[in-house]
């Protein structure tokens, strides 16, 4: 029997996952990889063989005749992606996508539809269903181990990226029984983004079966809990997490149940991979199943309608935005200014607030157009790129500030520049998480010096940096680990350094968001 022939469309992380699944099977073929970032996609066809590369995943799908493609895009990309493969002159049979399913209600059920009708076997990504644990747990249920199911309690940081798996882990506890309803409140204390997706910061959501499971997860707390999940049976209970499963038992004292499967290269991504293979040859629906996935992200969007409605939500959900975004927008639901101000010890310690959280006062926009300020954060490269710089010029200086970006984004942070934001110490700042260390990723002082190691800036998170001159030294942070120390009269190709200028921000490719500009003067060396 020929193999099927395989293509995975984005080469971070997850597809990097995904492709070492395929390799794995017998009846896999690797046979073309797509990423707008060639690098990328070259990078992961030279570490899996993959004899086709693409920037255009839409050229992939014409020229492969794909049997299997992966699709492992950001969230606001999946429907597109999905469609397209879907509309493809030669579909393929098979698409294993990411999670979370998409930013709407309405994405992911269009998805589910198409996929439905044109006889295409779609999963997405809730592989704890082939965790060592997690899997464990299932089985022990179904066991009878701890009596009759009654309720199951979970706790992660949100309920779009994180809390789709712990939703589905709800349900597969309970043997994919449709809810009842669902009953949810959210907060947003700070404007939150995963991998593009708006998150909140708090949420609680309290789900019943009809066979009266209750389940409730909370999200955006540290508990210091011992498990992420709780299962309460009639008879005993189970915590489980990552690589731990204790039970109890009336009568009995807490203890530890190894795992009953082998550990596999790729652990539990590429079990779903090998799954759904095998339910593609076997012609069975595959546990990762669309149909499962709406299931999850239904208890999502109920979570967030149930908080727009003040009220609990009978299912199935007939909605098709998503009521986060659409309250954020209607400022049903407002995201606070983020506070710029600086402590007292800062102040005593001479610091000057560069940004005032309020305008662009003491900064000059090039091109105005290109910059503006919304709840408490400088954003620009929104529609154009562009310059933010300071309008008094320093001399030996410590700025510190977070920065956020979105999918490949790329800026700078420039130090002892000219009034065009030019001729200074540009600092890369970058989402590259997946790229080798060089003289152009994160920390780098660009195109010149390489960082000491790559901060793994990425997933459109907050991330702390603190860029400091003094003389002719340069440090540069990230979080709280120093990446870079250089002297940059020793530079080769650097040129003459000015011992002033101003401190600019660069959008280079994409939107770059930044919060918290402060302005120090440096320690002195030790």
């Amino acid at each position: 029997m020929a193999k099927l022939r395989a293509g995975v469309i984005g080469c971070g992380g997850r597809g990097q996952g995904h492709a070492l699944g395929y390799s794995l099977s017998e009846h896999v073929e690797l046979v073309a990889c797509a990423d707008i970032h060639r690098p990328a996609a070259e990078r992961m066809a030279g570490r899996f063989e993959f004899p086709g590369v693409y920037t255009d995943y839409n050229e992939m799908l014409a020229a492969e005749n794909l049997d299997i493609v992966s699709m492992c895009l950001w969230p606001d990309l999946h429907e597109t992606a999905v469609l397209d493969c879907v509309r493809a002159a030669t579909p393929p049979r098979l698409i294993n996508a990411e999670k979370p399913m998409a930013p709407t209600y309405g994405e992911c059920v269009r998805m589910h539809t198409a996929c439905q009708e044109a006889g295409i076997m779609l999963t997405f990504s809730h592989q704890r269903r082939f965790s060592r644990t997690f899997a464990l747990a299932k089985e022990l249920i179904d066991e009878g181990a701890v009596g009759t199911l009654q309720r199951m309690e979970m706790s992660c940081s949100n309920l779009l990226d994180w809390g789709t798996h712990w939703f589905d882990m709800m349900l597969f506890y309970n043997g994919n029984l449709e809810p009842d309803w669902v009953m949810g409140q959210i907060d947003c204390a700070a404007d939150q983004l995963v991998f593009g997706a708006r998150i909140e910061t708090g949420g609680l959501s309290y789900i019943k079966w009809p066979n009266n499971v209750t389940g409730l997860l909370t999200t955006g707390q540290n508990t210091g809990s011992t498990c992420a999940i709780r299962v309460i049976g009639s008879a005993g209970l189970i915590e489980v997490d990552h690589g731990k499963l204790r039970l109890w038992q009336e009568g009995g004292e807490w203890h530890n149940v190894p795992p009953r499967i082998e550990n596999v290269p790729g652990e539990d991504t590429s079990r779903h991979i090998l799954n759904s293979v095998e339910c593609l040859l076997e012609g069975e629906d595959s546990t990762l199943c669309s149909a499962n996935s709406l299931r999850a992200t239904q208890l999502i969007f109920a979570t967030y309608e149930s908080a727009r409605r003040r009220q609990r939500v009978l299912l199935p959900l007939e909605i098709d935005d998503s009521p986060l975004i659409s309250m954020l927008r209607k400022g049903t639901i407002a995201i606070p200014d983020w506070p710029a101000f600086l402590t007292d010890e800062e102040q005593n310690e001479g610091a000057e607030l560069l940004f005032n959280g309020t305008d662009l006062a003491g900064l000059k926009a090039l091109p105005e157009e290109a910059w503006g300020v919304t709840s408490g954060i400088v954003r620009g490269g929104y529609d154009r790129p562009g310059v933010i710089r300071t309008a008094e010029t320093y001399g030996d200086v410590s700025v510190s500030f977070e920065f956020r970006l979105r999918s490949r984004g790329q800026a700078r942070v420039s130090l002892r520049c000219d009034e065009q934001g030019e001729n200074g110490l540009d600092i890369v700042l970058a989402d590259d998480r997946m790229e080798p260390v060089s003289e152009h990723t994160s920390g780098a002082l660009e195109g010149l010096v390489a960082p000491e190691q790559n901060p793994r800036v990425g997933g459109s998170a907050w991330v702390y940096c603190e860029v400091t001159c003094r003389g002719t030294q340069l440090i540069v942070s990230f979080g709280d680990v120093m990446i870079l120390n250089a002297d940059v009269v020793e530079i080769p190709g650097l040129g003459t350094v000015p011992k002033q200028g101003h401190i600019a921000f660069k959008a280079v490719s994409g939107p770059v968001d930044i919060r918290e500009i402060i302005a120090m003067p440096p320690e002195e060396p030790e």
